[in-house]
């Protein structure tokens, strides 16, 4: 049976309070802005240490082409996105950023899959 672990970390807020941060709270024209840049402009950078906000993953994806290729707009984006179920996700972008978090545990799990 297939085995992997998940890696349990610890927030410290007090050093959070010292790093340069972006917040997405929920899609927002700026949001958009900050997710397609990264996805479309090769060697973008940012000066933030830590993003925290909405992930676009691959269920919100056709949503992105649709913009993308002009098919539609901004506004018509974001609210189509606030159908889903986005779950939210802190991105450490700097080394600095590695000291918010503290190693707690590692835990095993099993895969319920069978061959």
């Amino acid at each position: 049976m297939p085995v992997g672990y998940v890696n349990v970390y610890e927030l410290d807020d007090e050093v959070m309070r010292h790093m340069k941060m972006l917040l997405f709270e929920k899609p927002t024209e700026e949001w958009v802005s900050f997710v397609m840049k990264n996805r479309t402009e090769q060697g973008y950078t940012h000066d933030y240490d830590i993003v925290y906000g909405p992930v676009a993953n691959d269920s919100v994806y056709a949503q992105f082409t649709l913009y993308e290729g002009g098919l539609i707009s901004l506004p018509t984006l974001i609210q189509e996105l606030k159908t889903y179920k986005l779950v939210d996700q802190y991105l450490f972008h700097t080394e600095k950023s590695l000291l918010a978090i503290k190693f707690i545990e590692a835990k095993e799990v099993k895969s319920c899959m069978q061959k």
